[in-house]
């Protein structure tokens, strides 16, 4: 299945022609290179001159005059796209073999996934780039194998020709960035897709490369989730003690309240399994014999993202946890609570 990868350019000509060399050299699927031009530099765009005509047969340049910031450029690579799939890459990326033929084969296997990110150091596989491609052969076992995410990131996202058909393309809301592939994330949802990560697929990411300075990381991205929790909501932070497991119909409640952008943290005991494999749901096991200290602990000494809401089975540690409540914040539920005030 035909795929368009679409690169957003904006000088960085060292970091671009190591992207850009990696998709020529590792990709082993079908594909068109559409790049996009912000402006850039002489020495970049002498370089896409050349990389474009030494690649002719598979590069579409697109010449921005002025710079139209990341989002407007990507949005003209998603409208000139025709294929089945369209993935927006960034330019400070670094791919290994197989990673777009394992993405497209994950997304042709299951109907529903509609986006999905390859592994990569932005989604926690933190490889240095020297050992990327050993790392990659190695979660090769992994083939068609994948995690459900609430949200994708936008660092690597190969989205389905229906999605695009069905929801549009980027919200241009966003400015310069962030926030914008959370928000596509949800439109997407609300259509009826899944987003995932596909597990075999690995993209090295190096981050923080495309804006300019830490003052100016941190207005746009107070500005653009402003944007997204008038529109969406702000997403939860949850912690869940479930000593000996979960039931069926609170895995399903808990699963789809993740999908919701919600974050949890489930509490298990020692040996005890959940079968819940999803980005927003983290687990940790304590041993038997100090797994409630270490709960209480864990509830505690959380000051910087406090939890919304603690969910406990036990009824003496959700009392405790009650009359503790001006020292955590959170609003402390039983099971029977949560589920009702979650559907």
């Amino acid at each position: 299945m035909s795929c368009d990868i679409i690169v957003v350019v904006w000088n960085q000509v060292g970091i671009t022609r190591r992207c850009l060399e990696s998709i020529v050299n590792r990709t082993q699927a079908d594909y068109r290179l559409i790049l996009i031009d912000n402006a850039s530099d002489d020495e970049t765009s002498k370089y896409l001159d050349d990389f474009t005509n030494t690649n002719s047969e598979r590069v579409v340049l697109i010449r921005n005059k002025t710079n139209l910031g990341f989002l407007k450029a990507a949005n003209q690579g998603l409208i000139k796209s025709q294929a089945k799939y369209a993935c927006l890459l960034n330019n400070d990326t670094v791919v290994t073999k197989g990673w777009l033929r394992e993405l497209i084969s994950v997304a042709e296997s299951n109907p529903r996934l509609g986006i999905l990110n390859p592994s990569s150091t932005t989604l926690g596989q933190k490889v240095p780039l020297k050992d990327i491609d050993k790392y990659a052969g190695k979660i090769r076992r992994y083939r068609g194998e994948y995690v459900e995410m609430a949200q994708v990131s936008g660092f690597c996202m190969c989205i389905k020709r229906e999605v695009i058909d069905k929801i549009g393309i980027l919200d241009e809301s966003y400015g310069m960035g962030y926030f914008e592939d959370t928000d596509y994330s949800r439109r997407a949802r609300e259509a009826g897709f899944k987003m995932a990560r596909v597990k075999a697929s690995y993209v090295y990411h190096q981050e923080n490369v495309s804006f300019g300075g830490l003052k100016r990381r941190d207005e746009t991205f107070k500005a653009n989730r402003k944007i997204f929790e008038e529109r969406w909501g702000r997403p939860l932070r949850i912690f869940v003690e479930a000593a000996d497991g979960l039931r069926p119909n609170e895995i399903k409640a808990f699963l789809d309240f993740a999908n919701k952008a919600n974050w949890f943290i489930i509490a298990r005991k020692d040996k005890v399994e959940i079968d819940i494999k999803h980005s927003n749901i983290k687990f940790l096991t304590y041993g038997r014999t100090v797994y409630y200290i270490k709960v209480i602990f864990k509830i505690l000494k959380r000051f910087k993202k406090r939890y919304n809401m603690l969910i406990i089975r036990n009824e003496k540690l959700r009392k405790i946890l009650r009359r503790l409540k001006f020292i955590h914040k959170a609003e402390v539920l039983n099971f029977h609570q949560a589920l009702k005030r979650i559907k």
